[in-house]
């Protein structure tokens, strides 16, 4: 059976277990964090696919079930797939704007690869999603000993102005970063993680850090808690494109060359990947 089969005959009972569940508060979470999303805007059918896929991947995944940010996950994919068929634009506040209407048959296609996209996607990174979250722990625990290594008078000034890592980097591991950056830089950075054994897990670390020295010196010169953060939530990025991301990765990859395999490098990086 082909994995689009294998969807529709899901898709096919998704109705029945919508209404089982509509009142769950799996399906309102769903419902109201896809409401925030601007890319959903003027596109009821749209909508209904994100909803129809993160609802069934939900039923599919009891462990973890839905968690605020997966919702988020889904765009780099449903965009790739649909310009397959018709010119796609994001507007300045994120909404998107299509050359033609999408056929159903074509939606049906893009549906059920995305799904399967985002379902191998998160089978790499469960225990990002798993109760108390520990995949995303170790990451910001990763991070936090990376840039203590890298630039100690950054890490130390985090301290001196009581910020707590978790409290701007949650959101890069949770939504890898797609809060941070333009959907077509994502687009190229998960082009890489696609292509890496472990890109979306532990290779993103080494992206984050990278990404975090990049800004490091205008870091350093925010002189209180509130700008620190307020810095942090809107970072520069807007016009970035594909050589700013190529640079970061380079950058991480030269990070993971270092610190990877040396002897003395972060004790629940083996734990984690044994």
């Amino acid at each position: 059976m082909s994995k689009r089969k294998q969807y529709a005959d899901l898709a096919g009972q998704f109705f029945s277990l919508r209404n089982h569940h509509s009142g769950s508060d799996i399906f309102l979470q769903i419902q109201k964090d896809l409401l925030r999303m601007p890319i959903l805007h003027r596109h009821q059918e749209i909508f209904d696919l994100f909803e129809r896929v993160l609802f069934i991947w939900s039923v599919r995944h009891p462990g973890s079930g839905y968690v605020q940010g997966i919702n988020d996950l889904l765009t780099p994919f449903f965009v790739v797939f649909l310009s397959d068929y018709v010119k796609t634009e994001l507007t300045s506040s994120g909404e998107l704007n299509l050359s033609a209407p999408v056929e159903p048959a074509q939606l049906a296609e893009i549906e059920a690869d995305v799904f399967w996209c985002l379902s191998r996607l998160l089978d790499t990174i469960q225990d990002n999603y798993t109760f108390a979250q520990p995949g995303i722990q170790n990451n910001i625990a990763m991070l936090t000993s990376l840039t203590e290594r890298l630039d100690a008078d950054l890490h130390q000034h985090f301290l001196s102005q009581n910020l707590e890592y978790l409290q701007f980097c949650f959101r890069w591991m949770n939504n890898l970063l797609i809060r941070e950056l333009p959907l077509r830089c994502i687009i190229r950075l998960w082009d890489t993680y696609l292509a890496e054994p472990d890109g979306f897990s532990h290779f993103h670390v080494y992206v984050c850090a990278a990404f975090l020295m990049h800004f490091a010196d205008e870091l350093k010169r925010q002189r209180d808690f509130q700008s620190l953060m307020l810095y942090l939530q809107r970072l520069p990025t807007q016009r970035w494109g594909n050589d700013d991301v190529q640079m970061v990765l380079a950058e991480a990859f030269r990070l993971k060359s270092l610190f990877f395999y040396a002897p003395k490098h972060l004790d629940y990086r083996k734990k984690d990947i044994a």
